[in-house]
């Protein structure tokens, strides 16, 4: 279990006006602490970075890299600011992310080609899919794509997409994303890796009960073969369960000090 640090993220206001003003310093200080958290990857999300994304990434990328020798995950849905991050790296970045939208696939999904990157695929194309078939359907069809473009599975992360429980499809939702991760092995000859917006499940709960749903629910979805997540690295108790986790998979060489909060 993967953990991909979430946290530079320009929804936070301190970071988003860090990124947009120029000034490394807060963002490099969230770097460092994701990193020295037990991060394995770092997130950087711009969003759509529509005004100078490709300068702003650019700037982002560098600004990190000088704290954090962390592979990066680069997190925008403007191209032109994807292959700048791209052309920043030090090592190739995970992008994030396309789908079966056709402006997706147009957009991102080539940049992968191109620069040789693995790719998160969202199941997702007109809609979010509900019932596990057609989740299924749609993981078939994100990955043929890629592979049409030459990308193969080990290079592609298959995110189911969680909703939040709270809502009225949201607990069944968390079946269907449960029961597809189950099916991934016997659909795909090559396995792809897997991921998913963690804190998507707990959108909507007051804050003080969002990490507690979502520790809740990150060993179920390991146990039906999730390979990762985009959380919260900053959540002590989260990262204890992640490497917790890596123990009990005979990923990691279990120490005391995996339970420990840190």
């Amino acid at each position: 279990m993967k953990a991909i640090a979430e946290n530079i993220n320009v929804m936070n206001k301190v970071i988003g006006d860090a990124m947009k003003e120029g000034v490394p310093g807060p963002i490099q200080e969230l770097a460092r602490e994701c990193t020295e958290a037990g991060a394995d990857l770092l997130d950087i999300n711009l969003g759509p970075a529509r005004k100078g994304g490709a300068e702003m990434m650019e700037f982002v990328v560098k600004a990190v890299q000088e704290v954090s020798d962390l592979q990066l995950c680069l997190d925008t849905s403007n191209p032109e600011a994807m292959e700048a991050g791209i052309n920043a790296c030090n090592q190739k970045p995970l992008l994030n992310s396309y789908s079966a939208q056709p402006d997706k696939m147009e957009s991102i999904l080539p940049l992968a080609a191109k620069y040789e990157c693995e790719i998160i695929g969202l199941t997702m194309s007109t809609h979010i899919p509900i019932d596990t078939d057609e989740r299924i359907a749609v993981a078939y069809e994100i990955v043929a794509s890629a592979n049409e473009l030459g990308i193969p599975n080990s290079r592609i992360w298959v995110d189911p997409i969680i909703l939040p429980i709270g809502v009225e499809v949201g607990q069944a939702h968390a079946v269907a994303v449960q029961n597809m991760l189950k099916s991934l092995p016997d659909l795909f000859e090559e396995p792809v890796q897997t991921t998913c917006g963690l804190s998507n499940i707990s959108n909507g709960a007051p804050d003080e009960l969002r990490g507690a749903i979502e520790r809740a629910f990150l060993p179920m979805l390991a146990a039906c073969g999730m390979t990762s997540c985009i959380c919260n690295a900053k959540d002590p108790e989260m990262m204890r369960t992640i490497r917790l986790i890596k123990a009990l998979q005979n990923k990691s060489l279990y120490s005391v000090s995996d339970a420990e909060l840190k």
